[in-house]
């Protein structure tokens, strides 16, 4: 313990004569003249202080560097965002110039919505309509864009509305095929892929015999009333798969995939005056046939 203590004066007495000579060399640095003190501190500079100073010019280098990366990095980003947002525009634009033209094509009443992803687990195949019932939307009618089917409304809000797309397990569509010797009919549905990616559409019951040619054009048949008919489903791709020689399945590529329709229209029937009209067209036709 003695000599643990004595080691520590020593230790202690050894620094305060270090600090002691620095600050007496220090005094007369400040007293000397200015050519002298530029010539000892360029000595210093060239022998013991060149060390540290070469590792505070790397320290400095790699910092204007890193702010350089920062810098290039950021405009980078921001032109990147510039191009997503001029292409997620332009196709927002096509979509909605190509609703305006279905809309003006169409006999029926459409009403036009944003489709609304929430992207939580589990609602891949929901969507989230910005128009209701007070805009006349009702459970079932058909959700379509310019391209082709896209789903169908299930819940009414008084000013939104919730659908699920043709991707959905409970998605049911009547479909007709127009070929060269006459209509195949048959239920169009979605097969679960392993990944959301690979769900695609199935006609099943088609009849045996009915040879439907890769390409073919799959649509709505009007059935059951909940679907409108004519609107496109998709294509016909290749066999599905055979039923025991009763019926056939057909592959059918989707004229419409959900994750890229940001806008789409509702089918809500002929307007009341159109429906009106035709009533009274068919009532004066049979009164004069009956007075034939």
């Amino acid at each position: 313990m003695a000599g643990q203590a004595h080691g520590g004066r020593k230790h202690r007495r050894r620094d305060f004569h270090i600090v002691l000579g620095l600050l007496l060399l220090s005094l007369i640095a400040i007293n000397l003249p200015v050519e002298a003190q530029r010539e000892i501190g360029s000595a210093l500079r060239g022998s013991v202080l060149r060390p540290f100073i070469e590792v505070q010019l790397i320290v400095a280098r790699t910092r204007a560097r890193a702010r350089d990366y920062l810098t290039v990095r950021a405009q980078l980003d921001s032109a990147l965002t510039f191009v997503a947002s001029a292409a997620t525009l332009a196709e927002e634009n096509r979509q909605i110039r190509d609703l305006l033209d279905l809309y003006e094509r169409s006999p029926s009443r459409l009403v036009a919505a944003s489709v609304i992803r929430s992207g939580t687990s589990g609602s891949s195949s929901v969507f989230r309509l910005n128009a209701g019932a007070a805009d006349g939307i009702r459970s079932f009618d058909a959700v379509v864009t310019a391209r082709g089917l896209l789903g169908q409304v299930q819940e009414v809000g008084p000013g939104s509305s919730m659908g699920y797309d043709w991707s959905h397990p409970d998605f049911r569509v009547s479909a007709m095929i127009v070929t060269a010797d006459g209509q195949a009919h048959g239920l169009v549905e979605a097969e679960r892929g392993i990944f959301r990616e690979q769900d695609r559409l199935v006609l099943r019951g088609t009849a045996y015999l009915s040879n439907l040619e890769p390409g073919a054009e799959v649509l709505t048949s009007g059935r059951g009333g909940a679907f409108p008919r004519g609107i496109l489903i998709g294509w016909v791709r290749e066999v599905a798969g055979v039923s025991a020689g009763w019926d056939i399945s057909y592959y059918v590529d989707p004229a419409v995939y959900p994750g890229a329709a940001t806008y789409a229209m509702v089918h809500i029937g002929m307007p009341e005056d159109t429906l009106q009209a035709a009533a009274d067209s068919a009532a004066s036709l049979t009164v004069a046939d009956g007075s034939r």
